[in-house]
């Protein structure tokens, strides 16, 4: 969550930017979109780190090293300090962009996967919502940017206490397989090795895994591979047209879209995210958590009763239609004529969207691949996706000024529902024979 929190974090800030530093708003946005790109391409680093040093270390690491960015962009003074500041910051807080996704395989069996990815990728979509909700008022309460950085330090000091306490180490174990039931399908090896003791998860470091650090940079660059994979590419193109033309577009355009059509203080441009969050006090968080309830469990229920329908043959296909109708909801976010709460009811609708989106998509890529191969689909989605987003807040002005409002949302609309859809129909039909196939 706090990877793309902090990337968010400064938006309400925009205007205060454009003051201190003499530049343009669209400037001031490439805070948020070239943190963006950085938090898409080193995850790709960090996964093979952390399976070699173990999870626990990387993620103190980063914990620790991201709130030493923080409080150095309070107290930088020019434009391209801060930014510098935002890349190595975006760098070390990106490391659970992709071993979180291993760590969840790590900590639950396969019949358990779609509900706990989708608590991993439901904190992922509301970073970027929930970051300008807070500081909005933070910031206009106190008049000064900084707080936005001294607050995100001291949230970083806190994470990394909690990481000593609650994350123990999850890597370099051998794990059984569970049938449907959840019952065990294989046992362990019979040299299995005494239990570790719990002590040792915390407080001792070690090496998790023998292979070479020679081999490092051929496997930061293997999961690219995954490009040939269709069951993987497909579901990644559409989720990061979604993830592009919903979150990126709500969380980047709102400021200069709402906050310059209504004359919108840092305060009113953070309190528009409430509907992605608490909706009319409540309803948004209930959107978003039935969204994982529905994306997660939901999806997680029907693959077991299509698994024992099919007599114990499980699909990775059966999840997929939860996912269509989550392309379809996340784009209904068009802004009203006059200000009104219509582009509040439309962020909560597109963020329940966008949550089913992401828990389908990431818990299928990842089902289709083999045991071999999937550490590498969560660090190949998150680049693909950041890759794509980083793009997007170059030419979303583009279609919003020459369009207007309702024509611009359409046809970005129209382009990632139609191609997400095609995406997810087409696995949904041939899915199985590529998987077949190795294709």
């Amino acid at each position: 969550m706090l990877g793309p929190f902090s990337a968010a974090a400064v938006i309400p800030s925009f205007e205060t930017f454009v003051e201190d530093f003499g530049i343009t708003i669209t400037q001031a946005s490439y805070f948020v979109s070239v943190p963006i790109v950085f938090l898409g391409v080193f995850p790709l680093v960090w996964s093979p780190v952390s399976k070699r040093i173990g999870r626990r270390p990387v993620l103190l690491a980063s914990a620790l090293l991201s709130a030493a960015m923080h409080f150095a962009a309070a107290y930088t003074h020019s434009y391209g300090a801060l930014m510098t500041t935002r890349v190595f910051q975006a760098i070390f807080i990106s490391p659970p962009q992709s071993i979180g996704a291993n760590m969840v395989g790590e900590m639950f069996f396969q019949h358990e996967k779609g509900a706990k990815l989708g608590i991993w990728t439901l904190l992922t979509s509301l970073g970027p919502p929930v970051a300008p909700l807070i500081m909005g008022p933070l910031v206009y309460q106190t008049g000064k940017w900084q707080w936005t950085f001294w607050l995100l330090a001291c949230i970083n000091l806190g994470q990394f206490v909690l990481y000593i306490f609650l994350a123990p180490e999850t890597a370099g174990f051998e794990r059984p397989e569970r049938a449907i039931d959840g019952t065990e399908a294989r046992p362990l090896s019979s040299e299995r090795t005494e239990k570790t003791p719990w002590w040792h998860l915390y407080f001792k470091f070690r090496r998790v895994s023998s292979d070479p650090w020679s081999q490092l940079p051929i496997e930061v660059v293997r999961p690219l591979a995954m490009v040939v994979k269709l069951p993987v590419i497909l579901p990644t193109l559409a989720y990061s047209l979604v993830f592009a033309y919903c979150n990126v577009l709500l969380t980047v355009e709102i400021p200069s879209l709402l906050g310059r059509k209504y004359n919108l203080n840092a305060q009113q441009i953070g309190l528009q995210f409430v509907g992605a969050v608490i909706h009319l006090n409540v309803r948004g968080l209930q959107g978003a958590v039935l969204g994982e309830i529905f994306a997660g469990t939901g999806s997680d229920w029907w693959m077991v009763w299509r698994t024992r329908r099919a007599s114990g043959n499980r699909e990775p296909e059966y999840r997929l239609p939860f996912g269509i109708p989550g392309v379809l909801l996340a784009l209904q976010n068009t802004p009203a004529g006059a200000w009104n709460v219509t582009p509040i009811v439309g962020v909560a609708i597109a963020l329940f969207g966008t949550q089913l989106v992401t828990t389908v998509v990431y818990a299928y890529a990842v089902e289709s691949q083999p045991a071999e191969l999937q550490p590498r689909v969560p660090g190949f989605i998150a680049f693909a996706r950041q890759l794509y987003a980083f793009t997007a807040p170059f030419y979303l002005n583009i279609p919003y000024e020459t369009l207007g409002y309702a024509k611009a949302s359409g046809l970005l609309a129209g382009l990632a529902g139609g191609v997400g859809v095609i995406c997810l129909v087409l696995c949904l039909t041939f899915g199985r024979k590529w998987r077949a196939k190795g294709i």
